[in-house]
């Protein structure tokens, strides 16, 4: 019968519809939780059929097949035929928004944003042999784990998403070893110093691109997650398995490489330890290649609030020339998703855990990706304009202080960076700092010569016989030998201070640096103590979130209440912490010049944000503000200007790829044979389906108060392929633009007809042919 996969080549007991096969796959795309069991289980619900073990292996079965049955169709009859069944082709065409570049286009700082991280929720279990460990075998011996039993499966289901695991191990370490040794590095040094200029103040921040960290995963894992590409509209550009380790650097390497060979030129790429991977590119063999290509490694920014203050400066996004307003954390909100996968790939083999992990990406980027691109663009779009409507409060400020250019938020950030980096450094500080040290130690001559001249009268007394005798050296004596050496102790010290400072003349109590140098360590103290407020009640803020959450021991009501009362012992200890840091703050601010504004208990429980300790941080808050609404005007505007382009690829491929396929030339095997044909027109309609709804989204961005771009499509650098008369196309291009101009009228007629057959698909589920037998059928149990 048509339209049915067995179960087994001869003799199948079960046979599945192919509009079942079809539903499960889109389901499970849509909610990765949806494993075959559960659904196994409905379809016995719906027939009234007991469910029994081997019909979730049954389906599994024919599951098996039929993605077997798409996979080959799809890439033999397809995409072999219109060229676009390789790794290169699929990577420059991802997405028609960021690839599909046209004539005449303005010119992008980044013409492609990428993001890529790591993530260890997909592991798969390596299926081991279980041996003795002393060769008992006993009933108590115990066991270990021995070599692998899984069955090597050559098959690939990767659709020219993943990269080869021996390309990802040229980028290991001891490769890299041997593609630069060490007469290379003695010839040309640059190879390791390369732009060694740039700061990198998170060198020794972030440790999970250390191999050690992560290298020793229980020994049960082959695979420990994967490595993810995304460009900036979310498409997935490639995946990278993680084997048998931890976030190595050789996985981003091994990405960045085929980045600049497939995409070229002006690659932006996001990276939750971005500032720690650019050094790691300039010591790899594809510094001069990164800096060639102008590659450029940044944090993201929800990743980056993270990092060093002046790594922000440096790497994060609003801080970025080019960048606009993209965030670089797309693969966060793709793991999300994915993660739901982790239960159905853990104990998978490595054919089928691919499979599930390709099913799922190619799902995501033809459904929820590709319909939302229009959305996502536009909704940039409108976030652009509401910023821009910021730049007349950010004038009237300015007109207010006296700032006349915009050019001083420029200069303020450069000195905000020379500020941090000598403070990192130690050039300024160190001088600051041995300017207080000389100020203590006078204050500690100063008091150790008092105690001095006490101790010398004590002692005078006892020799004129004031003092009762003590048999050998009087105490009062020695009292006053020992304040003579710390006196002199401290003398010393104030002396070779004075020699490394270059002072000439002693400072005094009304010297203008004493003066000056006392107020940096009253102000230095007033730091401190407003950092350990601010400490403890962040942590005083984390045990309140604790003990209030609800799950706290509701699976064991007496460990429960333990836990929250240790909590709470604990608190109470912390209010005591905080208290005292309250008054060393209080003290501190009441001896600043002018004196700072004191705290209460009431205030400090009150404060829920970190920020409302910057009010007490002696700083101009309007000027941060000024400042970072100043750099997301800049990025806004760069935003436009890249929408406005993505816009008009959009228009351009849309109407490209409808022509490409509806009159392009194909295979005579396509015209000649009924199968091909088919497969066309499902790929035609597949790649076409939401292209009326992007344009209508377009449309209504057209009238909105502040576009400043053009939905008329223009001519594309590369063509798709034998699309026909470009001029005609063009000539066409105004009946286009009126259809995108009229009303927008709902299709009723359609959207019955979309609901009609969604029913008559999910009324197909039912269709399963089950037979009477309850026993499974040879090798199928």
């Amino acid at each position: 019968m048509e339209g049915l996969i067995p179960c087994a080549p001869f003799k199948p007991s079960v046979a599945i519809t192919v509009k079942v096969l079809e539903v499960y796959r889109v389901a499970h795309a849509r909610c990765p939780q949806l494993a075959i069991q559960s659904f196994v289980k409905t379809l016995c619900d719906l027939h009234g059929t007991p469910y029994l073990p081997y019909l979730r292996k049954q389906f599994s079965i024919c599951y098996n097949l039929y993605l077997d049955l798409r996979r080959n169709s799809e890439k033999t009859t397809v995409l072999k035929s219109l060229g676009r069944d390789s790794f290169s082709w699929r990577l420059k065409h991802a997405c028609p928004a960021c690839m599909y570049k046209l004539q005449g286009e303005a010119k992008l700082i980044y013409e492609i944003l990428v993001t890529m991280d790591g993530n260890n929720s997909l592991k798969r279990v390596l299926h081991r042999c279980k041996v003795h460990s002393d060769g008992d075998t006993g009933t108590d011996a115990e066991f270990v784990m021995g070599k692998s039993k899984e069955y090597t499966d050559t098959r690939d289901a990767g659709d020219n998403y993943y990269r080869d695991r021996e390309k990802v191990n040229e980028w290991s370490k001891q490769r890299i070893a041997e593609m630069m040794p060490k007469e290379a590095i003695e010839v040309c040094p640059e190879l390791l110093t390369e732009i060694s200029d740039e700061p990198n103040p998170c060198v020794d921040r972030w440790k999970n691109m250390v191999e050690d960290v992560t290298a020793k995963m229980w020994g049960i894992f082959d695979e420990t997650g994967i490595f993810l590409c995304l460009g900036r509209h979310g498409f997935v550009l490639m995946i990278v398995d993680m084997i048998n380790s931890g976030e190595l650097a050789k996985y981003p390497l091994a990405v960045v490489n085929s980045l600049i060979e497939h995409l070229g030129n002006n690659i932006g790429n996001g990276y939750d330890v971005g500032c720690d991977f650019q050094t790691t590119i300039r010591n790899s063999p594809l510094a001069a290649r990164a800096r060639q290509c102008n590659f450029r490694c940044l944090v993201g920014a929800f990743h980056g609030h993270a990092h060093n203050h002046l790594c922000q400066l440096c790497n994060l996004a609003t801080y970025v020339l080019g960048l606009g307003c993209e965030d670089l954390e797309g693969c966060e909100r793709f793991f999300s998703g994915s993660n739901g996968l982790a239960k159905s790939c853990r104990y998978a083999s490595r054919f089928h855990w691919q499979q599930e992990i390709t099913s799922y990406i190619k799902h995501y980027d033809s459904f929820p990706t590709y319909a939302n691109l229009s959305k996502f663009i536009t909704n940039n779009y409108k976030q652009a304009i509401n910023i821009l409507k910021k730049e007349e409060a950010l004038r009237t400020w300015m007109r207010e202080e006296g700032i006349l250019d915009y050019s001083v938020f420029c200069v303020w950030l450069e000195e905000e960076k020379t500020f941090l980096l000598r403070l990192k450094e130690g050039s300024k500080d160190q001088t600051e700092t041995l300017e207080m040290e000389y100020v203590q130690k006078v204050v500690n001559l100063d008091t150790s010569r008092e105690k001095y001249l006490v101790v010398a009268a004590e002692a005078r007394k006892a020799q004129a016989g004031d003092a009762p005798y003590t048999p050998g050296v009087p105490k009062a004596e020695l009292a006053r030998r020992h304040a003579r050496q710390k006196v002199d102790r401290a003398l010393e010290a104030v002396h070779e201070l004075e020699e490394k400072l270059g002072i000439s003349d002693h400072w005094t109590s009304e010297s203008p640096q004493w003066i000056a140098t006392v107020q940096q360590i009253k102000q230095k103290k007033y730091q401190k103590a407003l950092d350990a407020v601010e400490l403890l009640v962040v942590e005083r803020i984390f045990e309140l979130t604790k003990i209030n959450q609800s799950q706290t021991g509701k699976a064991n009501v007496e460990i429960g209440y333990k836990l929250r009362r240790h909590i709470t012992k604990a608190l109470q200890a912390r209010s005591k912490a905080v208290r005292n840091a309250i008054d060393r703050y209080n003290t501190a601010a009441i001896a600043l010049d002018p004196p700072m504004a004191s705290l209460t208990w009431e205030q400090v429980v009150d404060y829920t944000f970190l920020a409302d300790f910057d009010i007490l941080r002696d700083t101009r808050a309007e000027v941060q503000l000024a400042m970072d609404t100043y750099f997301k005007i800049e990025r806004a505007r760069e935003e436009i200007i890249r929408l406005n382009i993505e816009i008009r690829r959009m228009m351009t491929w849309m109407r490209d790829e409808g022509h490409f396929l509806q009159e392009g030339k194909t295979p005579e095997q396509a015209e000649e044979d009924l199968l091909p044909a088919i497969q066309m027109k499902l790929y035609r309609q597949q790649r076409g389906r939401f292209d009326d709804d992007h344009r209508n989204n377009f449309r209504r961005l057209t009238k909105m108060k502040g576009f400043t771009g053009s939905i008329s499509p223009g001519r594309a650098v590369e063509n798709l392929g034998d699309i026909g008369d470009v001029d005609e196309m063009e000539d066409s291009n105004t009946e286009e633009e009126e259809e995108l101009t009229r009303p927008d009228n709902s299709d009723d007629e359609g959207i019955e007809a979309h609901e009609e057959t969604l029913s008559g698909l999910l009324y197909q589920v039912s269709m399963v042919s089950i037979d009477d037998r309850t026993e499974p059928l040879g090798d199928n149990e």
